[in-house]
């Protein structure tokens, strides 16, 4: 993501969480928290990162990461593998119930799910459920919904999938497809709701505040913290510096400013990072000239020198489109070598010599940083004229894979779960709903295909190192960067770790004895 983002997959901030928080009185507020407002409330529609941190605390799931990103039961206290890996059955919890105290059914698992596929409206994360038996085409309106293989029985949900997808227990994690009330269904585009499945309730919500109050009915029982403020305006003051003044408890901070908290004497010992399971790319417009062709692609991929090029900034560099850290992800240096004479030949060879000819290239943005000077070294060595735009997040990748078309753009993912088919089945695969560039190659979707297919995590990784070989040549994104997760948690805060995803759970919050709080 979304997820992630995700977009995603995924988020989608696309790199995640906000800047800010701080405390009240137990009773009152008992901690403040750095957020993003939610482009929407409503968990089948939401595309990216900030606004599933947020989702995350209000509906819950059959399951949950922990901070670890390892997947532990949440609605679900059990499930179980079988048919080769082909079904997973989820059994509830007993005696689940909404805040409301109406009673939470396996039904509505399904209906939830159905919602992120629905013909008429398909969530920017349908391809979460592309693993489910007629998920597709029930979202391509070529079946009905009671072919899709999901269904409740009892108090268990029986999930039929069409190839064993070791990683679908860890995609139920996702945000995405968490559980909404059936009264809440169509009422969520732009208002929070008023009954949940999660840990909080969003008693109140008003420019540049959030409340959260616990759920009594949560099925761990009502949070430790019960009254959480979440503050998504900062009035143009840093987190650092509300922090700084005590006015926050908990907030997201840049790795630049994080290089020198460190040596800060009151600043350091609360300063904590996390693993970041997210990547920023350039993404190309394969579906028409110029960058249907793959020697031009390669081209724009050895004219810049990415590796310098973030070195410099301080950044990660992104060695493969899958970031360290995710299990399975393979250890291979996969960053385009910086070859301006291979990258004209490129070109010359793909009717362009000396970039004659070459349409005027539009890179959209919403802000990552390195787009002028990629820009400047295409014109350089390439002689390819590149116009940076600009663009609101809100919407973004909506302008992008539709409305305006750039030739490149760039975009950051965060993994809706810990995997590298996240990355490389969600973003790449042929058909898939996150593939905005049009990508296609069948020996590419033939190795992803049997990547899911199997089992046995040798032959799993064997694939998608083949799958990363024809990446580096046919070059439908270029990898740049990787996240990096570092907060301000206030010395007491208990629980405060976020997992590689991108959130931290609040239902594990609390205050440890003799903090003061």
């Amino acid at each position: 993501m979304s997820h992630g983002l995700a977009l995603a997959a995924v988020v989608l901030v696309l790199l995640g969480i906000g800047c800010t928080p701080a405390v009240g009185q137990r009773g009152e507020i008992d901690a403040r928290i750095a957020s993003n407002e939610p482009f929407t409330w409503d968990p089948a529609h939401a595309a990216d990162a900030g606004t599933a941190s947020v989702l995350a605390q209000v509906f819950e799931g059959l399951t949950a990461f922990d901070a670890q990103s390892n997947v532990q039961p949440g609605l679900a206290a059990a499930w179980e593998p079988a048919n080769d890996g082909r079904q997973i059955t989820f059994q509830l919890r007993p005696g689940l119930a909404y805040s409301d105290g109406t009673p939470i059914a396996a039904q509505d698992v399904v209906d939830s799910w159905l919602r992120l596929i629905d013909p008429g409206r398909p969530s920017p994360l349908a391809s979460l459920l592309a693993d489910v038996e007629g998920a597709v085409d029930y979202q391509n309106g070529l079946i009905g919904r009671e072919f899709v293989g999901v269904r409740a029985d009892g108090d268990a949900v029986i999930v039929d999938l069409r190839r064993p997808a070791t990683y679908f227990l860890a995609v139920t994690a996702s945000p995405s497809l968490a559980v909404v009330p059936p009264s809440m269904f169509g009422q969520l585009d732009t208002r929070p709701p008023t009954v949940v499945s999660g840990a909080y309730l969003p008693t109140t919500a008003e420019p540049g505040r959030i409340h959260l109050s616990a759920n009594a009915s949560y099925w761990a029982g009502a949070a430790p913290l019960d009254e959480i403020e979440l503050l998504t305006d900062f009035g143009g003051r840093s987190g650092v510096d509300l922090f700084s003044s005590g006015e926050v408890d908990y907030t997201g901070i840049s790795s630049a400013d994080a290089s020198w908290i460190q040596y800060d004497r009151t600043l350091g010992p609360q300063l904590r990072s996390a693993e970041s399971f997210s990547v920023t790319y350039y993404g190309f417009d394969t579906t028409a000239a110029p960058f249907d062709d793959a020697r031009v692609r390669l081209a724009i991929a050895r004219a810049v020198d990415w590796r310098r090029m973030v070195t410099l900034a301080d950044g990660v560099v992104a060695t493969s489109i899958v970031p360290v850290g995710v299990p399975g992800r393979g250890t291979d240096d996969h960053v385009p070598t910086f070859d301006p004479d291979a990258a004209r030949d490129l070109l010359t060879q793909a009717g362009y010599p000396n970039g004659e000819g070459f349409p005027e290239v539009i890179l959209a943005t919403y802000g990552v940083g390195f787009e002028q000077t990629v820009a400047t070294q295409l014109e350089d060595n390439l002689g390819v004229s590149v116009s940076v735009e600009g663009r609101d997040f809100q919407g973004y990748l909506e302008q992008v894979g539709v409305s305006i078309a750039p030739h490149m753009w760039t975009l950051s993912w965060i993994a809706d779960y810990p995997h590298p088919h996240d990355f490389l089945g969600l973003l790449l695969e042929t058909g898939s709903g996150n593939n905005i560039g049009g990508w296609s190659n069948p020996e590419y979707d033939a190795l992803i295909e049997q990547a899911a297919a199997t089992a046995d995590p040798a032959e799993q990784a064997a694939f998608y190192a083949r799958a990363q070989q024809i990446l580096e040549t046919a070059v439908p994104v270029v990898p740049v960067t990787y996240g990096e997760a570092w907060a301000l948690g206030r010395e007491g805060l208990l629980g405060a770790l976020q997992s590689g995803v991108g959130f931290i759970r609040y239902a594990g919050l609390d205050w440890a004895p003799g903090s003061g709080r």
